[in-house]
């Protein structure tokens, strides 16, 4: 499956730019810092973008594990999240980092997820988060 059948985001706000992997739990992602980011300017970005790359790689597995059980034409869009904990270990990501995120479901009940998720620069840890996804009903 493709970015767009997985995650809602569009042009400026689609930061991911590869899916690497994914199932039911979890997903890893590819994503290249550049200036068109939310929070990002000549000097790099503000690490709280590694935030939102947790949550759009989380919206990989579980937009495709909604259409697996519910089908395709189910709107998986529209996921209300918060942060529960945010460790980010820089003060501003250079342009052309390439971040590794990955995420994975810790709970899952319904519409309601508790994911864990790290984003890395070759194999440092740049960040750990954990968030907490709710998606209601239609």
């Amino acid at each position: 499956m493709d970015l767009e059948t997985l995650v809602p985001h569009r042009d400026g706000m689609l930061l991911i730019g590869e899916i690497v992997s994914f199932d039911s739990q979890g997903a890893v992602t590819r994503a290249v810092v550049n200036a068109g980011w939310p929070l990002t300017g000549t000097a790099g970005a503000d690490p709280l973008v590694l935030i939102e790359l947790v949550a759009q790689t989380a919206a990989v597995n579980n937009g495709w594990e909604i259409i697996q059980r519910q089908g395709p034409e189910r709107d998986h869009r529209g996921w209300i999240v918060g942060i529960k904990s945010a460790r980010l270990a820089m003060d501003r990501i250079a342009l052309g980092t390439v971040l590794t995120v990955a995420s994975r479901n810790q709970f899952a009940y319904e519409n309601f997820r508790e994911i864990e998720g790290t984003v890395k620069i070759g194999k440092e840890v740049i960040a750990e988060v954990t968030l907490q996804l709710m998606q209601a009903e239609p």
